[in-house]
């Protein structure tokens, strides 16, 4: 448990290649440590911006869930290492049943978070020792009292095999949801001033008289599903209660998603 954060990858490498990022990836977790995951690719954000829907050549990769880490606090390599932490996959875009994950944390001299484990190399199908470096950024404040806030949502109907999270961290909202193999995946970015309205959906929110106002801007949205990622930012008081539930109309898979507050934090 902690603070809400919002985490963008700098890079990525496979042990002993160069490191790239050839992704937008943010990480948002939640004060219990639900996290969500999503990884787009920038150039294929580029060539579909502004679309209303997006393609699935967009996404790298999508998975949320609940993360555990154990504190270390050793000296390794001349870093020290944060913990280290598991990532317990709830839902993942790749799998049904994903590979574990896992890795050892060590903090920077900047601050910035060093990521060291294993996985299977993509070409070769062979476990490859990894890298990973993470950036913390800026949780943003807003709404008349101008607090921070998170609020993770879930919905679960086994007998549809349906699984569902939203994660909302400051001016973030990401969502997934499989329905069986089927996938629907959102990201919300929060902008200030005035932002073009080709750029996919926008939720205005007016903030107190003379402020400048604020766009929630969806800049992915690929799948058939329903994610309540519009109705958690445009709550402009930020606070729904827990257990709060939204529902859709019958969907493209003709029923009624159920989606509960599992989490609301305000600081």
């Amino acid at each position: 448990m902690g603070i809400p954060t919002v985490a963008e990858r700098k890079h990525y490498r496979l042990v002993p290649g160069e490191p790239e990022e050839l992704t937008s990836t943010i990480v948002l977790t939640s004060k219990d440590s639900y996290f969500i995951d999503v990884r787009l690719f920038k150039d294929k954000l580029e060539e579909e911006r502004g679309r209303d829907e997006n393609t699935e050549a967009c996404i790298q990769w999508a998975f949320a869930g609940r993360s555990h880490a154990t504190p270390q606090g050793a000296r390794k390599d001349g870093m020290i290492q944060l913990s280290h932490t598991v990532w317990d996959h709830w839902i993942d875009s790749k799998s049904n049943d994903p590979d574990k994950d896992e890795g050892d944390m060590f903090v920077q001299k900047n601050g910035d978070v060093l990521e060291r484990g294993k996985n299977k190399n993509p070409e070769t199908g062979e476990e490859t020792e990894y890298e990973e470096l993470w950036h913390d950024l800026d949780v943003e404040s807003m709404g008349k009292k101008h607090n921070h806030s998170s609020v993770v949502m879930r919905a679960e109907n086994p007998e549809k095999n349906l699984k569902g999270m939203v994660v909302k961290v400051g001016g973030w909202c990401q969502g997934i949801m499989k329905v069986g193999d089927e996938l629907t995946v959102e990201r919300w970015e929060h902008k200030l001033g005035s932002v073009s309205d080709n750029q996919q959906e926008v939720v205005r929110v007016q903030q107190e008289k003379g402020k400048t106002r604020n766009d929630w801007i969806r800049t992915l949205r690929f799948g058939k599903g329903f994610l309540p990622c519009k109705n958690i930012v445009e709550e402009t008081s930020g606070k729904l209660g827990l257990n709060h539930v939204v529902k859709d109309h019958p969907d493209y898979w003709e029923s009624v998603t159920e989606w509960r507050v599992l989490e609301e934090y305000h600081w």
